[in-house]
C-alpha cells in the first residue's frame, strides 16, 4: 500500500474550457469550486498538493501553481511538470472537472499497487481513467513522448507496468468528467 508521505497530489487546471465556454476549474461546486474541492478531497491522502495549471485567481488556494514547463502539450505536459517538481516517489493526479471521486475509489488504488508504475482505472476499453497514481520512474518516457510530440496519455498504458482496476457499475457516475454546460448542470441537479 502507497502512503501519502510518498505521494504529491496533483490537480490538472490548466486548460482552455472552451466546451465549457469559462475556466471550469473556477465553477461553483457545493460551498465551494471545483478546483478547491479537488484540493480539499486529496490532501489527506498526499504530502502536498499542487495544482498544474497558472491563472492569477487561483493563487487564494495557499498551494503551489506550476507553470507547464512545456507549454501547450496538454495534460501529458502538466503531469511532466508536477513530476519535475515533486519531490515524492509518487503522484495521484485528477483532473479539476471530476467532483464526484470519490475517497473509496483514491483509497482503493493506493492498495492495489504492486511494483507498477501506473495505477489507475479502466472503462471498457478506455485505459487510464483519471485518477491516476504515477511513478516518477515514468519522468524519462513523458518527456520524451512530448519531445517527439506525441501527447496521447494512452501511450503510457501501452509500455505495460500498468495496474488498471476495472470500473464497477456502481462507481461509473462518480468518474464522470464536467466538460460543458449540461454536464455541468446534470451534477447539480
Amino acid at each position: 500500500m502507497l502512503h501519502p508521505e510518498d505521494i504529491t497530489g496533483v490537480v490538472l487546471a490548466g486548460g482552455k474550457s472552451s466546451r465549457f465556454g469559462s475556466n471550469k476549474a473556477l465553477s461553483r461546486y457545493g460551498e465551494s469550486y471545483f478546483l478547491q474541492h479537488i484540493v480539499r478531497k486529496i490532501q489527506p491522502y498526499t504530502k502536498e498538493v499542487v495544482v498544474a495549471g497558472f491563472y492569477p485567481e487561483y493563487q487564494t488556494l495557499g498551494v503551489p501553481l506550476l507553470k507547464d514547463v512545456i507549454p501547450d502539450s496538454g495534460p501529458l505536459g502538466g503531469i511532466l511538470t508536477a513530476l519535475t517538481y515533486c519531490s515524492t516517489p509518487w503522484i495521484l493526479v485528477l483532473t479539476c472537472d471530476m467532483p464526484l471521486i470519490s475517497n473509496e475509489i483514491i483509497m482503493q488504488m493506493m492498495a492495489v499497487g504492486r511494483g507498477e508504475a501506473i495505477i489507475g482505472w479502466k472503462r471498457e476499453s478506455t485505459p487510464g481513467v483519471f485518477p491516476l497514481l504515477l511513478s516518477k520512474s515514468l519522468l524519462p518516457h513523458i518527456e520524451e513522448a512530448i519531445k517527439e510530440k506525441r501527447f496521447r496519455m494512452k501511450q503510457l498504458f501501452d509500455r505495460g507496468n500498468a495496474c488498471l482496476i476495472p470500473i464497477p457499475d456502481e462507481l461509473q457516475h462518480l468518474f464522470a468528467n464536467i466538460n460543458n454546460q449540461e454536464e455541468y448542470n446534470r451534477i447539480l441537479s
